[in-house]
């Protein structure tokens, strides 16, 4: 068991780093396949056919920083690293996670999840940047996005260190800070109706940084994870769908 959850750990911060390196393609950087960009989105949010360019992954990321951690960057004010992740790749993971891994034996919870369906979601695969704020290099962002229309699947600060312990108890009040904190961050900036989602509460983990986990109203398949830091009471990012399955699998 130990051995697998290695293999998910690695998988789940591939990249993070090149140590994973069956799991993905790096790609240099300014080398990565471009595609014209088609059409605008109503809300200034553009939409592609086929493949992001790299200037539209760059742009999305950026944007992405600015919208959820509340920045003010401009192209010039960053640097960027793009990785690649083909669908031969995300399907080599995404088996491991549904057929390898035995899901949290100490407890019930078991998410619906199918290999097939959820790369159906990623025809293109997906694109992984790491953004650098130019004015402060310990400042860095992780951004996941569909490489076919630039959806955000995975979003946070990369130096924030998740000092978690899984299913710990903590006092009632904290409990209620930190989770109305992730529901109004899930009410203003995410991409489903809170209404539409049921948190587990019997899987959240607990430490500097928490995580709660969304599952949705009708399939019970993972929707979100956020994350919080406990002591400053901020959102440092979050998981969707996919990714969310990928963070879930990891703390087994």
């Amino acid at each position: 068991m130990k051995k697998l959850i290695v293999v998910i750990v690695c998988a789940v911060f591939m990249f993070l780093t090149t140590g994973c390196g069956e799991l993905f393609n790096a790609i240099e950087k300014d080398t990565v396949i471009v595609k014209k960009i088609t059409k605008e989105h109503k809300r200034n949010e553009v939409k592609y056919e086929g493949v992001l360019s790299q200037d539209a992954v760059k742009t999305l990321s950026l944007n992405a920083v600015n919208k959820y951690f509340n920045k003010k960057l401009t192209m010039d004010m960053a640097q960027f690293e793009v990785i690649a992740i083909d669908q031969k790749k995300l399907k080599d993971l995404l088996d491991k996670v549904e057929y390898d891994v035995d899901p949290r034996p100490k407890h019930n919870q078991v998410f619906k999840f199918d290999t097939k369906t959820e790369l159906y979601k990623y025809p293109n695969g997906l694109f992984y940047m790491t953004l650098i704020p130019s004015a402060d290099r310990n400042e860095v962002y992780d951004i996941v996005l569909n490489a076919k229309d630039g959806d955000v699947i995975k979003i946070s600060k990369a130096n924030q260190i998740p000092e978690v312990v899984y299913n710990d108890k903590r006092p009632e009040v904290i409990m209620d800070e930190v989770i109305g904190i992730a529901n109004q961050f899930i009410q203003e900036k995410g991409s489903y109706l809170l209404t539409d989602l049921i948190l587990n509460e019997e899987d959240i983990r607990w430490g500097i940084i928490s995580e709660m986990y969304y599952m949705s109203k009708d399939n019970q398949s993972l929707s979100y994870s956020i994350m919080i830091n406990s002591q400053t009471k901020e959102v440092v990012g979050f998981n969707k769908e996919v990714m969310a399955m990928l963070s879930y699998y990891s703390g087994s």
